[in-house]
């Protein structure tokens, strides 16, 4: 989630990164925080896919995490309007505050929303892939490498935005690693991480030589769901997942690191934090620059996690003692008057399965 935050400093900023010198502050900008923030998004994205691949999925336990997940986003988005209500009115609009009442179906998240349809489709489309078969669920992930991977190397070309696509294209290369290839050895792992970096220095230096040339353009290659972004994302998770070191701390941190991505993503915290409080256009030229933006972020992510630690002893004595309880209810209500009416058992679809592994 670090990384994340990272690309949103450069990306919302209210200093274009490329007005800035050619130099190694901008290269470093460019490439690791700006670039690095979609690996982020596909490494906090393969954590969650990984997990739903060892568990059955039915329609009903993934509307419960969408349901479960709501509670948190409304949380936020209405503590966030209250505050900029109440402290800084300048980049609240009504527009922001709208959605901020109904957060996930107006898309204040972009994650969040897509994240959420992903999981309504989840049942369905784990047990289409297991439908396959292995050959036709290989030949799939062949197929969407070529539409989307392959052809994310050229400036123009067919691409994923960020939206729901890019994880249903992550997930089925993921799971048909999973369940029908051989599991890639460390030194694998560690190629095809290189492999993926490597493409990234190469367009770098592309976009630094026609910046020199008087064009100055971003990392074509570091975008959403391009190939070098997944082989180095998806090979820092396996590197990750091999590592046995467990620590309650690092959990409890881990536990928070939505919480910070929804407090600074937040439309007017992207205009408080980047553009007023910490603009590029003041701390570049600061002495050891590089040092100085990474402390900043650091301890925002710290103070971030503290307030999220405050909502999770908020909801430990609140929606948390029962959770899920309300969904439960009107679950059982819904099918209660669907079994009274059809005459059918509201357990039949309650527990039906949608995937066989």
């Amino acid at each position: 989630m670090f990384m994340i935050l990272m690309h949103h400093f450069i990306v919302h900023n209210g200093y274009d990164v490329l007005k800035l010198p050619l130099g190694p502050e901008r290269i470093f900008f460019q490439l690791v925080m700006q670039g690095g923030g979609k690996v982020g998004v596909v490494i906090f994205f393969s954590i969650s896919a990984w997990f739903f691949l060892d568990k059955e999925q039915t329609i009903k336990s993934n509307l419960k995490r969408v349901w479960i997940m709501e509670r948190e986003l409304l949380f936020w988005s209405l503590i966030l309007v209250a505050f900029y209500l109440v402290f800084d009115r300048t980049d609240l609009g009504m527009k922001l505050m709208v959605k901020s009442i109904a957060p996930l179906s107006m898309g204040l998240w972009w994650y969040a929303t897509a994240y959420a349809i992903f999981l309504a489709l989840l049942p369905f489309l784990s047990r289409g892939l297991k439908a396959l078969g292995r050959e036709y669920h290989l030949a799939l992930a062949a197929t969407v490498l070529t539409i989307w991977g392959l052809l994310s190397f050229i400036p123009g070309a067919q691409s994923l935005s960020d939206n729901v696509f890019g994880f249903i294209y992550v997930f089925i290369l993921i799971s048909a690693y999973k369940w029908y290839m051989k599991p890639f050895t460390t030194k694998q792992i560690w190629l095809l991480t290189g492999i993926g970096f490597g493409f990234f220095l190469l367009y770098t230096v592309a976009s630094a030589t026609l910046s020199l040339m008087g064009h100055d353009m971003g990392i074509f290659i570091t975008g959403s769901w391009r190939l070098p972004v997944v082989m180095v994302g998806f090979g820092m998770f396996l590197l990750f997942d091999r590592v046995t070191f467990h620590s309650r701390i690092i959990n409890r941190i881990a536990q928070s690191a939505f919480s910070v991505y929804l407090i600074t993503d937040y439309a007017a915290s992207e205009k408080l934090l980047w553009v007023r409080l910490f603009n590029l256009q003041n701390l570049y030229q600061q002495p050891w620059a590089i040092l100085l933006i990474l402390g900043i972020l650091l301890a925002i992510y710290a103070i971030c996690t503290l307030l999220d630690f405050i909502r999770q002893a908020l909801f430990a004595v609140t929606v948390d003692r029962r959770r899920g309880h309300w969904f439960e209810l009107l679950w059982d209500r819904i099918f209660q008057i669907e079994a009274q009416s059809a005459e059918s058992p509201a357990g039949r679809f309650n527990q039906y399965p949608m995937s066989s592994h």
